[in-house]
């Protein structure tokens, strides 16, 4: 029997696998994508698999991309899971109204546990991902085994979908904070400054931020598909315009409002 397979060697799966292997747990990665599978075995000298069929495992981290590719992953493992206790953490964002009706994919034998995660591949490789555990099917045993892997903090909502509305919000802040340190080095250059200069000052000063730490890294598509998921599931997103000051000033002060 084999402790953890990961699904998905994508950027943040391969990133979690890495993490598992070199803490010894030896995990199975899994893709349909015969270059990921190439990665992980150059990687890691093993040989990964183009679907979980087959195989006993006690964990399963489900790293696909999409909300349907995670469905169908799910589907089948409800279909042939024959052990007594799997767990299987879905650490893929999905649309909130899938993410709500998760339940539904659990069994007897299958614990299905919410967890989007926070932190990407570099936070996946040293183990300090933020995660949110949601659903409320999580044990003790699996907080332990995330903290003890990959997390660095985790946060629980006992309510399916509810970890995911919180993971859209942040990387919809988080899109905002990369377009406005994007707009503010395009603002540099109109003004004539040394870009690089201006980045170094942003970084060590009141306007840094994760974002702009980690800029030329990010995954830009990711950020754009979690906030156009956001402002599917609530409606059109705020736009920010700081030329507006009254509205701008109006904002800052509901926010602390709300923070109580």
């Amino acid at each position: 029997m084999v402790d953890v397979a990961v699904v998905g060697l994508g950027d943040l799966g391969l990133a979690c696998a890495l993490r598992l292997n070199d803490l010894g747990l030896e995990p199975v990665g899994v893709d349909s994508d015969s270059a990921r599978r190439a990665d992980w075995k150059a990687a890691t000298g093993r040989t990964a698999v183009a679907v979980l069929d087959g195989l006993s495992v006690a964990r399963v981290l489900l790293c696909v991309r999409t909300t349907s590719q995670a469905q169908a992953i799910l589907s089948a493992l409800q279909q042939r899971n024959r052990r007594a206790d799997v767990a299987v953490y879905v650490l893929t964002t999905l649309e909130p109204a899938v993410a709500r009706r998760l339940d539904a994919f659990a069994s007897s034998g299958l614990r299905v546990i919410e967890l989007p995660v926070s932190g990407g591949r570099s936070g996946a490789r040293t183990g300090e991902l933020t995660v949110l555990v949601g659903g409320g099917s999580a044990r003790p045993e699996d907080e332990e085994f995330l903290k003890c892997t990959l997390a660095r903090e985790a946060f629980v909502f006992p309510r399916f979908g509810d970890a995911t509305l919180v993971k859209l919000i942040n990387n919809t802040l988080a899109a905002y904070n990369a377009s406005a340190f994007a707009s503010c080095l395009a603002l540099a250059d109109q003004a004539g400054l040394a870009v690089t200069d201006v980045a170094s000052v942003i970084l060590a000063a009141s306007g840094a931020s994760w974002m702009a730490a980690h800029f030329k890294g990010l995954v830009d598509e990711l950020l754009a598909k979690d906030a156009a998921l956001l402002a599917g599931e609530l409606g059109e997103l705020p736009t920010i315009d700081l030329s507006d000051a009254p509205r701008f000033l109006a904002g800052l002060a509901r926010g602390r409002r709300l923070l109580g």
